[in-house]
């Protein structure tokens, strides 16, 4: 008959085991693999925060790092307990009290014990004594170790991606005049001659949203940071990039051969904004908002503004160039309308117009 000191010291190499699997995964390789409990821990969360807290309570503007920190407990907690379940069955025989006293057998000091070797704080009033508990003291420190470690490391490359993020924001921010609007940007750069400036920018914003994609694929916990400026918001720098690039799309779509907007540049800005409006999307929109219709009085705005700022769209036909807008925009406004309005972290910011 399998005895309990048996059973205690398999769900304890099982619990360790998840932890270190767990940590390493979401440090070491983050795109491969999320680990079922790190999962787990997201998904209460999200609802935690969709369900009780709701999308506009003031508590998620510390949902970031409350999730980090949860995440960490999660974890620590998950080694703690498994090594303390390893080491329980081994007080009084393997793990003795370095006094004369009688040896404490209650769980409270197997965590007493597995807390100071995991923290490697060394050996106190508890010593072990059998080959076995040695090699459990040391692997246990050793694993402690390298755990904060990578905590350590995990909470650095996360803060570190997230103010990549805002200044990202901010730089989006800087290049509308502070406004959020889309033509303050491309009406300086539509109104020069040179347009190698503009590609250059267009580039540089791709590579950008490049990265932001990458960093949300290896620390989703980024998704649940926010922030009062409605600057930070996901959906307003979407915006601004969408916006931008279905604008010169349609440019480019009606007159190829005479626009001297860089199509490679414009195209790269366009893919790179929809792929990361379809992760933002995947994780979590919570609820879909359906507009049938593109507001094309915005169309014609940009058309009515390009035209009087640009002379080589001076002969551009409104209402193809609205159409040709709308076109694009049909490809990304309903997902972009639902980031706005139906996630967890939705900042209900309005795109500003003239």
């Amino acid at each position: 008959m399998i005895g309990v000191g048996f059973l205690c010291t398999v769900v304890g190499l099982l619990l360790t085991s998840a932890s270190i699997f767990e940590t390493w995964m979401a440090v070491l390789y983050p795109p491969a693999v999320t680990g079922p409990i790190t999962a787990l821990t997201y998904r209460i969360y999200h609802h935690i925060s969709q369900r009780i807290l709701g999308p506009k309570s003031k508590l998620l503007l510390f949902s970031g790092p409350v999730l980090i920190v949860t995440q960490a407990t999660v974890w620590a907690t998950l080694l703690l307990v498994g090594v303390s379940l390893i080491v329980w069955p081994q007080l009084g025989v393997g793990i003795v009290s370095s006094n004369a006293s009688a040896t404490e057998t209650s769980f409270v000091t197997a965590v007493y014990y597995a807390g100071f070797s995991i923290t490697t704080l060394g050996v106190g009033d508890l010593v072990p004594k059998t080959a076995f508990a040695r090699m459990v003291t040391i692997t246990a420190a050793a694993i402690g170790f390298s755990f904060f470690t990578l905590v350590l490391a995990y909470i650095i490359s996360v803060y570190s991606a997230l103010g990549r993020r805002n200044q990202f924001a901010s730089e989006i921010d800087f290049r509308t005049g502070r406004t959020g609007d889309t033509l303050a940007y491309l009406r300086l750069h539509l109104a020069s001659n040179d347009r190698a400036l503009l590609n250059q920018d267009l580039c540089e914003l791709a590579s950008k949203l490049a990265d932001l994609l990458e960093s949300h694929h290896f620390y989703p916990a980024l998704h649940y940071f926010r922030f009062n400026e409605p600057r930070y918001a996901m959906s307003r720098m979407l915006r601004f990039c969408l916006e931008t690039a279905s604008l010169l799309r349609a440019i480019n779509d009606l007159k190829p051969d005479q626009s001297s907007v860089n199509s490679e540049a414009t195209e790269r800005l366009w893919h790179a904004s929809l792929q990361m409006l379809e992760d933002a999307k995947k994780h979590f929109v919570i609820c879909r908002v359906s507009r049938d219709e593109v507001d094309l009085s915005l169309a014609r705005r940009f058309s009515d503004q390009v035209r009087s700022i640009a002379s080589e769209q001076s002969t551009l036909d409104p209402e193809a160039f609205a159409s040709a807008y709308s076109s694009s925009c049909h490809k990304w406004s309903n997902d972009l309308a639902s980031l706005e309005q139906c996630t967890m972290t939705a900042q209900h910011c309005h795109h500003e117009s003239d």
